[in-house]
């Protein structure tokens, strides 16, 4: 992520700490939604960690426009990018399918004050140490 002069609100209500994997395309995927979140946003970006049952849930919300309509109707599809640039619109579709192989979700919405949250929830037993997938 590029260096700006912005906020980043970073919430952690996961609890205890628990060990996971270190995977460098898991990293990629939250790297991901944030460079997305800091293109639109770069003067502030709140990350929020939690734990929801067996879940992991990290929400990106970000200040920019938000996603229009068909953008949200066609999450996770290639080539669907609100920036308007040829050969792009890959990164969700890359961040969805990442986290589908790793048995969790991903959800995008406007913020009613404005701006976006996008919602990567991961099941804890895929991101255990010794329950290690790779994701490709």
């Amino acid at each position: 992520m590029a260096r700006s002069s912005g906020t980043l609100v970073y919430e952690n209500r996961f609890g205890e700490d628990m060990p996971i994997v270190s995977d460098s395309a898991l990293k990629q995927t939250i790297f991901n939604v944030l460079d997305n979140a800091n293109e639109v946003s770069p003067l502030w970006i709140r990350v929020a960690l939690e734990r929801n049952g067996d879940q992991l849930v990290l929400k990106v919300s970000d200040m920019g426009p938000g996603f229009a309509p068909e953008m949200l109707a066609n999450l996770g599809k290639p080539y669907n990018s609100s920036k308007g640039r040829a050969g792009r619109g890959l990164g969700l579709f890359l961040v969805v399918n990442a986290v589908r192989k790793l048995g969790g979700s991903v959800a995008a919405d406007n913020r009613p004050v404005g701006g976006a949250v996008v919602t990567l929830s991961l099941p804890l037993s895929a991101l255990a140490i010794g329950a290690h997938r790779h994701v490709r």
